[in-house]
């Protein structure tokens, strides 16, 4: 399933008109936005102060109209469902959007209210996943412990990330943004720095992963050609990867290092785990052979709402538990 450049910029603009619905453009929405569009591999790359120019006017009904594949009209819905949620809540001005975008291409209540139990979700989904990290004052240990703790869940992000779920790949990005958070209290808790959900996710959102505008737009790239599980594997290893080795750094300066300071390492450290990605791909292949049996049930199990989204996300924190 693929969509045209010409349906992607065409869905960029809508999402662009939601984040501007309220009438402002907030700080982080920016450059959220701005980090998933570096995920895009457009002929014509777009700018976000290009997308976000206040002086445009975006005619959703007329990009509504460019929306030609079943593919692209399937997912524009599901995109702007996320980021009109992008900070948490959906404003009026925002929902009429949805509701128009529902209209032209016929979303039903069903597939809207399956998306709200899934981004939305339910108050499960903000409890903590499993740990059993504890701090390690032995430097060369907690080094070399830290260092194993990255690759199994840049690994483990890897396999979700190849794994593909007809019409709710949302569900595994939420698996990954979930797995990540746990790296992120664990390495914390290696280093005597416990941490909640909340400073977790925080730190998510100040390397530009985690957020509404980048599951918008990581959904929307998932249908352009030449995306296919290999490029899902290699971005989710890549981005927990860098993530990992930019808040070891932070916990190491006792954290104390402004996270703006970090997004540089983070682009820095991201090529680096591509890198590491094609060492220990074979490692990642055998991985998801292992899991596929878990991860189907899981799956079958979501779709059929025999489980949450917050039920899934506590046995994938679990699978992560039980690696060594």
């Amino acid at each position: 399933m693929t969509i045209r450049d010409t349906e992607a910029v065409a869905s960029l603009q809508i999402l662009a008109a939601i984040a501007r619905a309220d009438g402002s453009v907030h700080n982080d929405e920016r450059k959220s936005l701005a980090a998933a569009l570096e995920s895009l591999d457009l002929e014509k790359p777009l700018a976000v102060d290009e997308l976000l120019d206040s002086a445009k006017v975006i005619d959703v009904a007329g990009e509504l109209t460019r929306l030609e594949t079943p593919e692209a009209r399937e997912q524009i819905y599901r995109s702007a469902f996320f980021m009109a949620y992008a900070d948490g809540s959906c404003t009026k001005e925002e929902q009429a959007i949805l509701d128009q975008i529902a209209a032209a291409t016929g979303v039903t209540a069903e597939q809207r209210a399956s998306l709200e139990r899934l981004f939305v979700g339910p108050n499960e989904r903000n409890s903590l996943l499993p740990t059993r990290a504890r701090p390690i004052d032995d430097t060369e240990q907690r080094a070399a412990h830290v260092k194993k703790e990255i690759l199994k869940y840049a690994a483990l992000t890897a396999v979700l990330g190849a794994f593909p779920i007809p019409g709710l790949a949302i569900a595994t990005d939420l698996g990954v943004i979930a797995l990540q958070v746990k790296m992120v209290r664990d390495i914390g808790q290696y280093w005597g720095h416990p941490l909640d959900r909340s400073a977790a996710k925080t730190m998510l959102y100040g390397m530009g992963l985690g957020t509404g505008a980048r599951l918008a737009v990581n959904n929307l790239a998932k249908l352009l050609p030449g995306w296919g599980s290999a490029v899902g594997a290699t971005t989710s290893f890549a981005s927990t990867f860098a993530l990992g080795k930019v808040i070891e750094k932070y916990f190491a300066a006792d954290a104390k290092i402004d996270l703006a300071v970090l997004k540089s390492d983070f682009k820095a450290a991201e090529k680096e785990g591509k890198a590491t990605y094609v060492e220990h791909k074979d490692e990642v292949d055998a991985q998801g052979v292992e899991s596929k049996q878990t991860l189907d049930q899981l799956t079958a199990d979501l779709n059929a709402g025999k489980i949450t989204q917050g039920e899934m996300e506590q046995r994938l924190g679990e699978m992560a538990e039980s690696r060594e």
